[in-house]
């Protein structure tokens, strides 16, 4: 209070009481107590006023400028009792000037007695200048219990007043139950989110937005932010949230790939009072992957899918609104190396780019994986995906690289195979002898089906004489046992398909050892080895085998004991291990006639379940980026510094054995090319001898048992692959053994021996490259077969005329072939042709396969035709001259030779005099050696009658209408 208020205010204290200001400013005498009645009590309600709701009387309201001062200078004698929020008692400390409401409060100097005291003599003191007791007024006052009564006297002036109770209403934002203090902070901080969205001009920016609960004014409070990247304090912040509904964190203190938090607390903005600090959970600015780590792809499963979802949204950057990343497979440093020397592809994806567009980066993307069955056994893989942003120059997105993600390939392992040799071996294992003739289902499943034609053959009583593999379109024909050679086609079913494809080629052919052996590959995987001469006929199943396999394989399910049954499921016979059993055999015994077949091929209609091609997406591990510039790389690696932006959809298979695929080279050269009317007729005794020479001295008794045996053992049980492979699974040396003393007893032939322990070779071979527990680790690291074992493994140990690596023959520079048997100083040796004598007529005869001993891919393969005419009137014929054409390699059998261009082609209505048949002289040639040429006759049946290169004129007909065989008068 100033000076001038101190002394205006002594003078209205002097004018009321009469008396002037005391010099010492101090307070005038106190005037003698007023006392109530006798017997009144002043507790009563009847006997004291109520000065009600006047809570601008509390201790603690400041007076505010402009407002009105209380004053009680006209307050009447007598008994009050203070009745508000802000309290009931006149309070018995000094307040500060300009409070209670009023310019000079009243205090209490005292104590309030208890209600036992009954009424007690005070002094009420007001506070004035410096001085808090300045004024001196008497007062009476009881304690009542619940209230204080107490008998005031006006104040001497104006604006001096009594104060009552220390409460004050609570400042907004403030809540008590009465709304006067004391008050609470009551807002709640429930939650604290970090999220993102697209600013004004398209780029995302992170925001913490805060979860407030019992707030009543809102602009009262401030929120106060720190941003957190692992765990410290990168940026600090407030807002007022009546003015903002979030804070931003500025773009210089984030990037993609960071995890943030933010931590917030609230604060009335009027007092020092805070909630609690609540923290955010964690926000990861990025792609974010879903699914838990790692991921398990069954091999031959379904497929499972890597979900992530953006939690950055994505805006438009020069026009383009997508962010495209590239998806890599990371193969650890130990990881298996097909003999190829690429890595082994078991994972799958659907595409190497995943875009995340404007429109859909806040949807849970997925990203199918699989591992397609790749018949490999022993091993699971554990690979890591990695995926990176290709949006270069976007000034968030760039450079961005997610976390990777772990992968476990599950290999379903499937080691089973049936085998029809000597013996049928069924899938689970039951060995049974098959001894009727005819055509049997070997294997189905779905569409799929192998058929196997058995009959009698020079090496055993009853051979795989044919086998026709049937796939939802095409089927493979093989045959043996038409020419004693083995004869491979393909015939394809022609429809359009969506891109005006007309051929449905899906059983794959690949050829080996240059047509030694043959292999078919179904849609499904499935794979059907042909050995060599249809020795035998292997089918390698699958994880897509399993519980549906019929024919005399049986039901695939690892469960021998129902192989050989009826259709009802009752035995077909007691089993016993190599023993026959005929009613299961005949069970599946097919209709004879081609119409049979072709209708049962055309029957099968269903589609079988295939596995889309995938692609590896691999990068390269680090085994294989060290790996020298010298050496072929593959599409899919990248050297450092490459541009490697563009992911190439690749992917690797390791074959078990090395193959050329053949279907087009079998589609081009049609079955009705070459071997239409070769069927064998009646089934007889087919005449199949090998190729390969075993020396042996023949015994003087012949060959028994005993004598096939030990010749047997020795060659086969001898050989370095019998030490190398004896203890590997699905080898059985034994039975090998026993097969070739089979064989030689039949046949007398000891080159059986070789083909026996070539088949040997070939399942080492097969297991080597199936099973991964096998693969062994190189000096640079890489786990791949073991080449110590291949090395051994060679088709007839290369003939002693090259050197074995990796189970191929690298043969020495004066020989030749897949075995190095064929010397390349020497002319080929021609043994027939497939199609002579050729009707025109039934066939167009412009290509002829040449059967020979043994063929080669010479440099200069070419075939060497000399073309006759033959005159109509004698048979006489007349050189036309030599063509010579490109001949193409077929097996180490077969040849391919063009024919050129005849009148005989020309056929029509009208025949010229000597067009209607060619005879052909057909060599085939290295360069300028040549074999002793195969005649070839051409004809039209129309016209001549020929069997056995023997001609004879149809007579009367349409071909000799000038009359060269009879006159006029005839």
């Amino acid at each position: 209070m100033s000076a001038g208020r101190t002394t205006i205010s002594l003078l209205l204290l002097s004018l009321v009481w009469g008396q002037k200001p005391p010099q010492t400013l101090m307070p005038p005498p106190m005037p003698p107590p007023q006392t109530t009645s006798s017997g009144i009590d002043p507790c009563l309600k009847e006997n004291h006023a109520v000065i009600l709701d006047e809570p601008r009387r509390s201790f603690n309201w400041a007076l505010e400028e402009g407002s009105k001062a209380l004053c009680d200078s006209h307050l009447a004698p007598g008994w009050y009792r203070f009745q508000s929020a802000a309290g009931s008692s006149i309070p018995t400390g000094c307040p500060p000037l300009d409070h209670c409401g009023t310019e000079y409060p009243i205090w209490h100097r005292g104590q309030i007695p208890t209600a036992t005291e009954g009424i007690v003599n005070s002094i009420g003191c007001g506070h004035v200048g410096d001085d808090c007791c300045k004024v001196q007024l008497p007062i009476l006052l009881k304690n009542c219990s619940t209230s204080v009564v107490y008998f005031l006297q006006p104040t001497p002036t104006c604006h001096m007043a009594y104060c009552a109770g220390y409460m004050v209403p609570c400042p907004r934002g403030l809540v008590s139950n009465t709304g006067f203090t004391p008050c609470q902070f009551e807002v709640e901080l429930v939650g604290v989110k970090v999220v993102s969205n697209l600013n004004s001009e398209d780029h995302p920016q992170i925001h913490c937005i805060a979860f407030l609960e019992k707030v009543t004014a809102l602009d009262t409070l401030l929120i106060e932010v720190d941003w957190l990247s692992g765990g410290a304090v990168i940026h600090q912040q407030q807002y007022h949230p009546a003015d903002y509904s979030y804070a931003v964190l500025p773009h210089q203190f984030w990037k993609l790939g960071q995890t943030l938090q933010c931590r917030a607390r609230v604060r009335h903005i009027s007092i020092n009072t805070y909630t609690p600090q609540v923290t955010s959970p964690p926000f990861y600015a990025g792609i974010q992957i879903i699914s838990r780590a790692p991921i398990v792809v069954q091999e031959g499963g379904p497929d499972v899918f890597l979900e992530l979802r953006s939690t950055v949204p994505v805006g438009c950057h020069d026009n383009n609104c997508c962010i495209p990343f590239k998806i890599g497979v990371q193969y650890p440093d130990d990881t298996h190396y097909c003999p190829s020397g690429e890595p082994l592809d078991r994972l799958g994806l659907k595409e190497c780019t995943h875009h995340i567009c404007k429109d859909d980066w806040n949807t849970t993307h997925k990203i199918a994986l699989r591992s397609k069955p790749d018949n490999l056994y022993g091993g699971n893989q554990l690979l890591s995906l990695e995926m990176g942003s290709l949006a270069h120059g976007h000034s968030i997105w760039s450079h961005y690289k997610l976390p990777s993600q772990q992968v476990q390939v599950a290999g379903f392992d499937v080691s089973e195979r049936c085998t029809s040799d000597s013996y049928i071996s069924t899938f689970d294992g039951q060995i049974y002898s098959h001894s009727l003739k005819g055509s049997f289902l070997f294997y189905k499943n779905g569409n799929h089906e192998v058929e196997i034609t058995y009959s009698n053959c020079t090496y055993r009583r009853n051979c795989n004489c044919a086998v026709t593999i049937r796939g939802d379109h095409s089927v493979i024909k093989a045959d043996i046992c038409m020419k004693g050679y083995l004869l491979v086609w393909s015939e394809a079913t022609y429809a359009a398909d969506e891109d005006g494809d007309h051929t449905h080629q899906d059983v794959t052919i690949l050829q080996e050892n240059e047509g030694r052996s043959y292999k078919a590959v179904f849609s499904s995987g499935t794979i059907v080895k042909l050995g060599p001469y249809l020795s035998y006929v292997t089918v390698y199943a699958l994880r897509t085998d399993l519980g549906k396999t019929s024919g005399l394989c049986g039901l695939f399910d690892r469960n021998p004991s129902n192989d050989l049954v009826n259709e009802n499921g009752t035995p077909a016979c007691v089993y016993r291990p190599r023993a026959p059993c005929a009613q299961y055999s005949q069970r599946w015994k097919v209709p004879s006639g081609p119409a049979a077949a072709n209708k049962t091929a055309l029957a099968q209609v269903a589609s079988m379940n295939k596995y889309e091609s995938y692609c590896a997406c691999r990068k390269p591990a680090k085994a294989e980026r060290n790996k020298k510039v010298s050496e072929p790389r593959n599409e899919n690696e990248v050297e450092e510094g490459e541009d490697d932006d563009e992911q190439h959809c690749h992917s690797s298979m390791c074959e078990y054995s090395p193959g050329i695929e053949m279907s087009e080279e079998y589609l081009k050269f049609a079955a009705e090319q070459f071997f239409s009317g070769l069927e064998n007729k009646g089934l007889s005794q087919s005449m199949v001898v090998p190729n390969e020479m075993v020396p042996a001295m023949y015994p003087p008794s012949g060959w028994n048992a005993q004598t096939a045996g030990i010749a047997c053992q020795r060659y086969i049980s001898g050989s370095a692959a019998a030490g190398l492979c004896s203890n590997i699974a699905q080898t059985n040396l034994p039975d090998r053994v026993s097969e070739c003393t089979s064989d030689i007893m039949v046949s007398n032939n000891t080159g059986w021996a070789a083909v026996s322990l070539n088949r040997f070779k070939s399942d080492c071979k097969a297991e080597l490259y199936r099973n991964l527990s096998l693969w062994e680790r190189t000096p640079g690291g890489q786990i791949t077969t073991p080449l110590r074992i291949l090395n051994s493994l060679c088709v007839n140990n290369c003939s002693q005329n090259g050197i074995c690596k990796a189970g191929v023959c690298y043969c020495n520079k004066e020989y030749a072939g897949s075995d190095c048997s064929i010397q390349v100083s020497e002319a080929p040796v021609l043994l027939g042709l497939t199609s002579s004598p050729c009707d025109v007529y039934k066939s167009s005869c412009k290509f002829v396969a040449v059967n020979g001993r043994e063929f080669f891919e010479h440099p200069h393969l070419m075939c060497l035709i000399e073309v006759f005419l033959v005159k109509d009137r004698d048979d006489s014929i007349m050189s036309q001259g030599f063509i010579k054409t490109e001949g193409e390699f077929l097996s180490y059998q077969i040849v391919i030779c063009p024919l050129p261009n005849l009148d005989v082609h020309s056929t029509g209505k009208h025949f010229s005099k000597d067009s209607t048949r060619a005879l052909l002289k057909v060599s085939v040639c290295y360069g300028l050696l040549c074999a002793t040429p195969m005649d070839m006759w051409i004809y039209d049946s129309r016209c001549w009658d020929c069997t056995n290169l023997t001609c004879k004129p149809k007579l009367p007909g349409p071909c000799f209408y000038y009359n060269p065989y009879y006159t006029p008068q005839q």
